[in-house]
């Protein structure tokens, strides 16, 4: 999968993050906040070797990357 970008209203955003956190993504402002490197986990994202969502909300740009991925390259030290 990559990288999945969408476009959404601020009326969706809340309801499409939580579809998100029940099918395994999380938010990169919680990764942070757990130790793990984002910038890192970004440049995973975009050599395809990480799932991630890029959800543009008006002009605020979030990334979501799955739990599962980013805790194994959290372990291998990659991020």
């Amino acid at each position: 999968m990559a990288i999945k970008e969408i476009d959404l209203d601020r009326r969706d955003s809340a309801s499409y993050r939580k579809a998100l956190r029940q099918v395994g993504f999380l938010s990169a402002s919680y990764l942070s906040t757990s130790g793990f490197d984002v910038a890192s986990l970004k440049k995973l994202a975009k050599a395809g070797k990480l799932d991630a969502i890029r959800c543009a909300i008006g002009r605020s740009v979030r990334w979501y990357y799955h739990e599962r991925q980013a805790e194994l390259a959290h372990l291998r030290g990659l991020a």
